[in-house]
């Protein structure tokens, strides 16, 4: 599904990214670890063609089709989302506005008929019911006045709704309570039986046993220097990264 070669990637003419590979599959969750300034978000950034990141090198291919010259739009409409360590807050927008132009947007662009007003309804209130969401939430405009418990639960509800094909989440347990990693859990557990794929940047271990890994893969420099399953993790948290790592 997801082939990264040789990826290098500059900001500002800074390298920081330094020839990365990586390939995640159909159903797969990966998770990406490494100290800070490694490159994990930048990679994540960079997949999702944020502007900043200039592709210097390498390429990045989704579903057999190369990304590397499209923009955020498209790659959002081929099924790629992100979850931010902090989702910004928009003044004037409401969540159900946001949710609903979302789906939308995706479901046209994959040839399918639009959510109607009754079918987005109810689809609202079993996710938030999922995600133990109060339903009155969606009428709040995006992030704004949210803790950043609240804020990863609505990144979690677009994605329901978004439902793609890969899910790039950026520390999704960072900042927030045990009942909130629970909850995240649980929409990882959601999308899984839909072939959706995770790649997912995290150093807890409960977000880590939760989500059951296929590989783990650890960042330094700018590219993917070890890979193995979720034991390779287990070492980490118990020994962490090495004196010698940067």
């Amino acid at each position: 599904m997801l082939e990264i070669k040789n990826l290098k990637v500059s900001v500002d003419e800074k390298q920081i990214l330094n020839g990365v590979n990586l390939s995640v599959g159909p159903s797969e969750t990966h998770i990406l670890m490494g100290k800070n300034g490694s490159g994990k978000s930048s990679l994540l950034s960079t997949i999702v063609k944020n502007p900043k990141y200039k592709i210097d090198g390498g390429d990045i291919c989704f579903c057999g089709e190369s990304i590397a010259e499209k923009s955020v739009c498209d790659v959002a409409r081929a099924g790629i989302f992100l979850s931010f360590q902090n989702a910004p807050a928009i003044s004037g927008l409401s969540i159900s506005m946001l949710l609903k132009n979302s789906v939308n947007s995706v479901r046209k662009a994959r040839g399918e008929q639009v959510l109607t007003a009754p079918e987005y309804f109810k689809l609202a209130q079993e996710y938030c019911n999922l995600l133990e969401i109060p339903n009155d939430w969606l009428k709040r405009q995006v992030n704004l006045g949210f803790s950043g418990g609240e804020k990863k639960k609505i990144s979690m509800l677009e994605m329901l709704f978004l439902k793609p094909k890969l899910a790039l989440l950026d520390e999704p347990d960072s900042g927030v309570d045990v009942d909130a990693v629970n909850i995240i859990a649980k929409a990882i557990d959601y999308l899984k039986p839909f072939g959706t794929s995770f790649l997912i940047v995290s150093h807890y271990e409960k977000l880590i046993s939760l989500s059951k890994p296929n590989f783990v893969h650890i960042m330094q420099d700018g590219k993917i220097v070890e890979s193995g399953d979720v034991t390779l993790a287990q070492k980490i948290l118990k020994n962490g990264f090495g004196d010698d790592e940067k």
